[in-house]
């Protein structure tokens, strides 16, 4: 009885600890979905060719367009943000990164791609842009061992919640 009341709730803590590791590693990415940063989407559109930037910007944008074409298609797929902050006694310093990966068709490009655009705010102040290419495979490696683990736990719950049930019996 110790023994079933032991793998049953270990099988539990396994779910609650995998599923808040799913939960840490999707929830960025689906508030970033319903709740989008403005000047992000607007450097998509403007790859897209359907904004205007403003003129610090336009650079960034052609750079890339110049290189790959425009861009037909973006999907999101990864978000993350960092937030650190420096407090010292004369000066204090604090920086917002946020980072937002799509998976991008363009027209020069036969394959899809990983486009990664990160902003970041210096001090509430200083907002800078910056867009990179990822390797595609990194964002499988950042979501599948989450979902493994939550498959197997769940498994794991039901086959416990099995045999207890057949136990009972």
């Amino acid at each position: 009885m110790i023994k079933i009341l032991s793998s049953r709730a270990a099988s539990i803590v396994l779910l609650v600890l995998s599923a808040a590791w799913a939960l840490a590693t999707f929830g960025p990415l689906f508030y970033s979905l319903f709740f989008p940063t403005k000047d992000i989407q607007d450097i998509i559109q403007a790859l897209e060719g359907r904004k205007t930037l403003s003129e610090e910007l336009v650079p960034l944008v052609q750079q890339l367009t110049a290189t790959n074409g425009k861009l037909k298609h973006a999907i999101l797929v990864n978000a993350y943000w960092h937030l650190s902050g420096d407090y010292n006694v004369k000066t204090s310093q604090s920086e917002k990164i946020t980072q937002l990966s799509y998976l991008a068709w363009f027209q020069k490009r036969s394959k899809p791609t990983i486009l990664i655009v990160t902003r970041t705010v210096t001090n509430d102040s200083d907002l800078n842009f910056a867009v990179a290419e990822g390797d595609p495979l990194a964002t499988l490696r950042d979501y599948f061992p989450p979902i493994l683990l939550l498959a197997l736990s769940v498994f794991w719950c039901w086959r416990e919640h099995a045999r207890s049930l057949s136990s009972d019996d």
